[in-house]
């Protein structure tokens, strides 16, 4: 999609700008003592939780050419959004504005049914576009965790055997410990990059359909 297509469609659409996040903080270590070695195994440590959603304008972009694909002939929906859009300058209120728009529309050639039907098949295109983005997510977390953590199941009957053995076997013991630490720390990056990822994505989509909803609600409301 050209960022000229994606600008025109945030005409049409009200698009929150994106939240600037706040760099993390990462602690520092103190370099004044040393850990005494430890048969147990690591106690997983917390880490930051995904951020929340937000509108995102890769996702933005993937839903609006999935409405473009779909566009329909002649004057629907998006031209209907396109005129309301046109009128938000003029000094009327909401309902005299979505009144004005139709009445655009009917001039067009177009009915309030028609309208309503577009609108409510692009609905079904973003849902669409939900079914492939949740089956994209499933493939994510087997690629990226599910082996991590069989790999962090069998560490750690590595660890329990090792912890019957004499002091000599401590080095393994730690080094294998250390591994369980990273392949710990890697699932809990790769879980919040997911969910972060999956949380702009459903920001984008509920901003995308909140504003059709609204407008189906609002034309029912103001065409009776």
């Amino acid at each position: 999609m050209s960022n000229g297509f994606l600008k025109d469609f945030k005409a049409l659409f009200i698009v929150p700008e994106e939240e600037t996040g706040k760099p993390e903080q990462k602690a520092t270590a103190n370099p004044g003592k040393e850990s005494k070695p430890s048969t147990s195994l690591p106690k997983e440590t917390s880490t930051d939780a995904p951020s929340p959603g937000k509108v995102n304008d890769k996702f933005l972009s993937v839903l609006f050419s999935a409405i473009e694909k779909n566009n329909q002939e002649g004057f629907d929906y998006l031209e209907f959004r396109n005129s309301l859009q046109s009128l938000k300058d003029m000094n009327m209120d909401e309902a005299t504005r979505f009144k004005s728009a139709m009445a655009m529309a009917k001039s067009m050639g177009a009915s309030m049914a028609a309208i309503v039907s577009s609108a409510q098949q692009y609905l079904q295109v973003l849902k669409s576009e939900q079914g492939k983005f949740d089956e994209a997510m499933k493939n994510q977390r087997t690629q990226q965790i599910g082996n991590k953590e069989q790999q962090m199941e069998e560490l750690s009957n590595s660890v329990k055997a090792k912890e019957e053995e004499i002091k000599k076997m401590q080095q393994e013991i730690e080094q294998t410990k250390q591994k369980y630490v990273e392949l710990s720390q890697q699932i809990k990056d790769a879980t919040r990059h997911i969910e972060s990822t999956k949380n702009d994505f459903v920001a984008s989509y509920e901003s995308l359909v909140g504003q059709i909803q609204g407008d189906l609600n609002k034309i029912q409301e103001y065409m009776k």
